[in-house]
């Protein structure tokens, strides 16, 4: 799967929302506040979102994994559980095939609770030790039972109001989405808390896939969709622990707290003498036992060269899919530069000083993505050095004071030298909570083995149901078309075998290699193919016959016409002739014995003639016969057209203009214009 980007839920729906609306307010203008509520299967969202034209923007989101329509199902399970415990006296959860059926009818009846407002029943045939059970329930002693669910949902929809930035009077609409929405005490809720009548604009069911496939579609360059932006937020905070070299927690410190938008990045500062490791988790619950992200090493490290700790700039950041991920770390050092070096340096690489404060200018005003990077200083633990920097420094000038005069007399002599601050990049390798590429491949070969296991499955489910097929096919031919092709013993004695075959396909053959089943389809059709092979030569025959026999029939008009001395036929020779009249004895004599094999065959004896032979022999007569009676005439040339005469006397002298005109442009030399002109005798006639 082309993986194009990750999304929050509400996110989505928000997207399926919002990119249809024409009538969204400026981006400048305030921004449509619109809250959805989505009670899914496992788990219910709800989310604030802020709507101007081309974009969206998450104000807060919040989600309740222990509430959702399967466990408003759950509640009607149970309580039949005990009822058919106390009235049948039997254990559902003894057998997961009746659990599973209860489960279904309880989905089925919350449904019909959602539209109906009497008590529906619930009745199941057979239900367990060919026991049949009924039950009743309504929608007053459903909600009893799910009274703590709906609280459940009361206290998320009040947890979003609370110190949030807006108000119930900024809220413009309500949305509502999801398959549990459709319980009306659900709706009743929503519209208590919110004070906004329930919307359902999105289809309940397919708003988030659809929300989904338009983010794919606006990333895809195949497709001309309406940009639209997203600004989401983050669903739990992400903390940041550092460790010692002993293993010792160094420190922590909450990175992105919950409700932080996305993506973001920060700059983190540190300051150490060895490798730095760090370790993300999140800081807020989250319906899952691992709680931990992963592990960055960030290093080489080694300590300055008085021996302090070195400055370390640590980048981390939320991207787009929502990911946290440590993505890159540098050290910062000072170094003493000649001020002239410095400044040929800068004018010989010009170009690429402009470019580099061009990339931090953009970096600290966020042009991408709308990412903002902020520089926190390690407050809570990190091996800051800033005494033993000054204490340094009062060094120096101690021995500025002791060796003034030899100092002066050096610093005449040095060029003036300028601190500038160089940046080496660290190599940042983590180990995440994930699969590594060896696990990778052992579940991608486990997957192959699968795959090959249900081929083998499918084809021995396959070969059996082809042998099973094929005997109640034959059994229904024997009593209907086959019935004529087999004598009355055979027919029992085969009868016989297709019983004993199904009777093993329900017992031995039950679980058979796919050979075993082939074998036996085999064995069954030595007796079946010879009855369909009766049946359809006894279908053909006769087609085949009258085919032959008019062939014959052709021939021989063409014979009687050429006995009566035909014009059409009177290029043929007397040895074309010939054949043909060898032809007609011959095949003829052949259609007699075939009809007279035909007249005496039995349906239910195996045949004597086949339809194939009776073709053969029609196209080896056609072979022989109809390349003499196709046969065109010879071409006949036509006379010699004479060449004129000279005119004489009179005639020539009444020469019209026009052949004069003509007369005066024609070459002197007849011959020279057209040979044949000069030689009538060596003209082309066609």
């Amino acid at each position: 799967m082309n993986v194009l980007r990750l999304m929050n839920d509400s996110a989505a729906i928000a997207l399926a929302y919002g990119i249809y609306k024409q009538d969204l307010p400026a981006e400048k203008e305030k921004a449509r506040l619109v809250v959805f509520v989505d009670i899914g299967d496992n788990d219910t969202q709800v989310s604030a979102v802020g709507f101007n034209k081309g974009k969206l923007e998450v104000k807060k989101s919040l989600a309740d994994p222990q509430l959702g329509g399967r466990h408003f199902g759950e509640r009607i399970c149970n309580f039949f559980k005990v009822e058919f415990m106390k009235k049948y006296n039997i254990d559902v959860d003894s057998r997961a095939r009746a659990a599973m059926r209860l489960q279904t009818e309880c989905e089925k009846l919350k449904k019909t609770m959602s539209a109906n407002t009497t008590s529906i029943p619930l009745n199941i045939e057979c239900f367990m030790n060919d026991i049949d059970v009924s039950g009743r329930m309504g929608r007053e002693q459903f909600e009893e039972l799910s009274h703590d669910l709906f609280e459940r949902l009361r206290h998320l929809l009040q947890e979003l109001l609370h110190n949030a930035t807006f108000t119930i009077e900024d809220i413009d609409s309500v949305e509502i989405v999801g398959g549990s929405t459709r319980i009306p005490k659900c709706k009743t809720i929503i519209e208590e808390v919110l004070h906004k009548t329930c919307s359902t604009t999105l289809n309940a069911d397919d708003s988030t896939a659809r929300g989904c496939a338009l983010q794919c579609a606006i990333l895809s360059p195949a497709f001309k969709v309406r940009d639209f932006a997203i600004n989401d937020v983050v669903q739990s905070g992400i903390k940041l622990v550092w460790y010692n070299p002993d293993g010792s927690v160094g420190g922590d410190m909450e990175v992105f707290n919950k409700g932080h938008v996305f993506p973001f990045s920060k700059m983190l500062t540190f300051y150490r003498k060895e490798n730095l490791i760090l370790e993300a988790s999140y800081s807020n619950p989250i319906p899952h036992t691992q709680t931990v992200i992963g592990r960055f090493e960030v290093g080489p490290i080694k300590p300055a060269e008085d021996g302090s700790s070195t400055k370390v700039k640590v980048k981390v950041k939320v991207d787009i899919h929502s990911l946290f991920t440590v993505e890159s770390a540098h050290t910062v050092t000072k170094i003493q530069v000649p001020v002239e070096e410095e400044k040929k340096e800068e004018k010989k690489d010009g170009k690429k000083a402009e470019k580099k404060e061009g990339e931090n200018m953009e970096t600290e005003d966020g042009a991408e993505n709308g990412v903002k990077e902020e520089s926190n200083s390690n407050e809570n633990g990190a091996d800051l050095n800033a005494e033993k920097i000054e204490k340094n420094d009062s060094e120096e000038k101690m021995k500025e004071e002791n060796g003034a005069d030899e100092i002066i007399s050096e610093e005449k002599k040095k060029p003036k030298m300028k601190t500038k601050t160089v940046q080496n990049p660290l190599e940042v390798t983590s180990s995440k909570k994930g699969f590594t590429s060896q696990e990778l491949q052992a579940a991608w070969e486990r997957e192959n083995a699968m795959i090959s296991t249900d081929k083998l499955i499918k084809d021995r489910l396959m070969a059996k149901n082809t042998v099973e097929e094929y005997v109640y096919d034959m059994r229904d031919k024997l009593y209907s078309q086959l019935e004529k092709f087999i004598s009355e013993s055979a027919k029992e004695v085969y009868l016989s075998e297709l019983s004993k075959t199904e009777n093993w396909l329900y017992d031995e053959g039950e679980n058979c290699q796919k050979q075993v089943y082939i074998d036996k389809l085999a064995e069954l059709k030595k007796v079946g193919d010879r009855i369909m092979t009766r049946y359809n030569e006894s279908e053909g025959r006769q087609g085949a016959l009258n085919n032959l026999g008019s062939c014959l029939v052709h021939v021989r008009k063409v014979l009687d016409l050429i006995a009566n001395k035909d014009e059409k036929y009177d290029h043929l020779s007397e040895e074309d002739v010939k054949t043909l009249i060898e032809k007609d004895a011959e095949f003829q004599q052949v259609f007699n014995d075939f009809c007279n094999k035909a007249a005496s065959q039995k349906l239910h004896e195996d045949v004597q003639i086949t339809v194939a032979g009776i073709n053969q022999k029609r196209k080896e007569f056609e072979d022989k016969c109809y390349p003499i009676v196709n046969k065109s005439k010879p071409k006949v040339e036509p006379p010699p057209v004479p060449a004129e005469e000279p005119k004489e006397g009179k005639e020539a002298e009444k020469e019209t203009p026009m052949e004069s005109a003509e007369s005066t442009q024609a070459p002197a030399d007849p011959a020279a214009a057209d040979p044949a002109a000069a030689d009538p005798t060596s003209m082309e006639l066609d």
